[in-house]
């Protein structure tokens, strides 16, 4: 059976330590169609999902690794790769993920297998391990082709039986290379901080990886970075029984059937919180590199909210979690209907039924409680009461109004307009939210 088909990769889902990746084989030919080796660097993909590349960073292998490697392939008939390359699948590529049978189907966007085609296109499924034999693999099969285009031309100009031989060889050597079957690792939508981490211990076992080396491929330190600790943040969150979002967010590599899926994804609550950190997803891969203090300094001209920066400048990461923990659980405990049950629960797992168990629900309360802690100060926060009273103010509306709460941009409005008038209330008609919901009620 084959592990690529059009654009899906199948392979089996594999957990470890809570840690999810998926596990698959594929001929060389195969593996060409989705990557290969570049010395070029994605850190990250802007607005429009066009990659960010570091420009100080070039990633290169060693030569004579790369022509052992090569050598071995071209001329032992028994070469063996029996150990795991392992790569990383950015979610930017991925236009759909299911559980079939316990095989894992990833369907890529067509621009993963495009770009290859490109001498200089974009390589979006990266190598976190095993660089060095995908670059001898590159290097024996031009150097086979190479040796072909010679022979061929060889055995024309001369009609030498050793030629012929030689040539023959080279053929099916080149034949039996493509259909080597390599045993292939995918991490899915991983920070680099957490790919390096993987390279690391990987490798540790064999040799000591230096900073330097961690450095070079990935373009990291060993310090924290937004996007690091905003994963930590979203991982606790989902992993704590007592968390609002307990098991409520979707990992990458995770298994999940169509009809019981987690309403929040992580990147989505990610790309949140360091929203919240840094100026913009182009400044949040500059802040990668600078010490926590340094975040402490702003531009002159920079309006945007960023309650979170402080703390992550301050070093107090645990300030981030426990606002996510004690906000959304004042929500889950404020918004009920007539019968006292929470909004926020799901009745039933495979269906949504309001809006505050959405992403765009998320989004909206996010933006409350960003214009919440511009009034409070929650260096110490041990329980829900500082948020209560704020919510409670809003705790009579009707949530469970679909057609109001859209599930959608639309109701992602509405519900921010009416929760923020409701907690902060006004009689100014020139008021800006009270304009702004005018003009959605006449759209």
């Amino acid at each position: 059976m084959s592990n690529l088909i059009d654009n899906v990769i199948k392979g089996f889902p594999v957990l470890q330590n809570k840690q999810d990746f998926v596990v698959s084989v594929f001929t060389i030919e195969q593996i060409f169609k989705f990557t290969k080796f570049t010395n070029r660097l994605i850190v990250g993909y802007d607005e429009e999902q066009i990659p960010i590349y570091n420009d100080q960073i070039q990633r290169y292998v060693e030569k004579p690794r790369v022509d052992k490697i090569s050598d071995f392939l071209t001329k032992d008939p028994d070469a063996t790769f029996p150990t795991n390359l392992v790569l990383h699948i950015p979610k930017e590529v991925i236009e759909n993920q299911n559980e079939n049978d316990g095989i894992i189907e990833i369907t890529l966007n067509n621009k993963v297998f495009e770009e290859l085609k490109h001498e200089n296109g974009n390589v979006f499924i990266t190598i976190i391990d095993g660089q060095h034999r995908i670059k001898g693999i590159e290097q024996a099969i031009q150097d086979l082709k190479d040796e072909i285009t010679f022979l061929q031309k060889s055995s024309r100009d001369i009609n030498s039986l050793e030629i012929i031989k030689e040539l023959s060889f080279k053929t099916e050597r080149l034949k039996d290379l493509l259909k080597i079957e390599l045993v292939v690792t995918f991490f899915i939508d991983k920070t680099l901080e957490y790919q390096a981490m993987i390279f690391s211990t990987i490798n540790r076992t064999q040799k000591k990886v230096s900073s330097d080396l961690v450095s070079s491929l990935f373009g990291l330190t060993t310090t924290d970075t937004p996007q690091k600790i905003a994963l930590q943040v979203v991982l606790s969150l989902n992993g704590h029984i007592n968390s609002p979002f307990y098991k409520r967010i979707k990992l990458y590599g995770g298994s999940y059937s169509k009809d019981n899926s987690p309403p929040l994804s992580q990147a989505t609550m990610v790309s949140s919180i360091v929203n919240l950190i840094s100026e913009s997803i182009r400044e949040a891969e500059n802040d990668r590199y600078l010490e926590r203090q340094k975040l402490l300094i702003r531009s002159s001209g920079s309006q945007k909210p960023l309650p979170f920066r402080k703390f992550y400048a301050n070093n107090e990461d645990y300030i981030i979690s426990d606002i996510f923990y004690y906000f959304f659980n004042s929500v889950k405990y404020t918004f009920k209907d007539k019968e006292g049950n929470s909004y926020w629960e799901f009745k039933d797992e495979k269906s949504t039924e309001n809006i505050l168990q959405t992403t765009v629900g998320y989004e909206s309360l996010l933006k409350i409680l960003t214009d919440i802690l511009r009034e409070i100060k929650v260096d110490n926060i041990k329980n829900t009461e500082i948020f209560d009273v704020y919510l409670v103010k809003a705790k009579t509306l009707n949530i469970s109004d679909i057609n109001r709460y859209s599930f959608n941009n639309r109701g992602k409005r509405y519900l921010y307009l009416d929760m923020s008038l409701a907690i902060w209330e006004t009689t100014d008609f020139n008021d800006s939210r009270y304009i702004e919901l005018k003009k959605l009620e006449n759209e």
